[in-house]
């Protein structure tokens, strides 16, 4: 059956995404290049036609975007920067525009982990490079937005969200949103990443945060470090979160992941 349409396209948004659509690969200039697909010859071209089915409304979007992301890497990477573009967009006056960004968030979910690289910069730097060298300096809504997106992605995330944590220039901001983030993918590949930055990250705030992750992973292995810290961590607050995280565990009962 059919997704949902989208939400009726905002004249004053979508005027701005008929413009430059093979250049959409330049709205976000992600850190990891290497997560960039090759775009193969045709993508773009075929993109403006199903973006029309987007900006229209077009009940035959859902069916198009899915044949259209089927040609390859490359091409859905274009329509999720593209999908990207249309949230920035959005997102800069999401007071005026509730439905559409709950709208365009979805979709960037639908199409799924290829737009991870971009939303794990958006959300944990604090300048964006844009095209035509503007920089967005993301606020904590719009974290929060890339967080949500992240998560609604699941194991496709996880790598993205492991790899920016190996990055020398990850603060203590950018690990808690990692560390809770991958917890929310309920990925078990993420287990061993946040048992060990509740075991060794040298911030109590990313240690407590990486306690609650795993608890919110539902791994009911974590018991034994979340154990360990409440026996030997010197912080506090640590403790009462790797204590409460353990409890949650063990109330689940069976271990089995939500």
């Amino acid at each position: 059956e059919p997704a949902e349409s989208p939400q009726k396209p905002l004249p004053d948004v979508i005027k701005e995404q008929e413009k430059g659509l093979t250049e959409a690969r330049d709205t976000v200039e992600v850190t990891d290049t290497s997560a960039v697909p090759e775009v193969r010859p045709g993508d773009a071209e075929e993109l403006e036609r199903v973006w029309d089915l987007y900006r229209r409304g077009d009940p035959r979007w859902s069916l198009e975007r899915d044949r259209y992301k089927s040609r390859g890497e490359g091409a859905a990477y274009l329509l999720s920067a593209q999908l990207l573009r249309l949230y920035m967009r959005v997102n800069a006056e999401r007071a005026r525009y509730p439905k559409q960004l709950v709208a365009v968030k979805r979709e960037i979910v639908e199409v799924g982990p290829v737009g991870a690289p971009a939303l794990v910069d958006l959300m944990i730097l604090d300048r964006i490079r844009m095209r035509d060298d503007q920089w967005f300096h993301p606020d904590d809504i719009t974290r929060s937005d890339c967080r949500e997106m992240l998560e609604g992605m699941g194991a496709g995330a996880t790598p993205h969200l492991m790899k920016a944590l190996k990055r020398k220039d990850v603060g203590i901001k950018a690990r808690r949103l990692l560390a809770g983030t991958l917890g929310g993918t309920r990925d078990p590949r993420a287990y061993d990443t946040l048992v060990s930055l509740l075991r060794k990250d040298p911030a109590w705030q990313v240690r407590a945060d990486a306690a609650s992750a795993l608890s919110t992973l539902g791994d009911r292995r974590a018991v034994v470090p979340l154990t360990e810290a409440v026996k030997t961590d010197d912080d506090d607050f640590v403790v009462r979160q790797a204590g409460k995280a353990k409890l949650e565990l063990l109330e689940a009962g069976s271990g089995k992941r939500n």
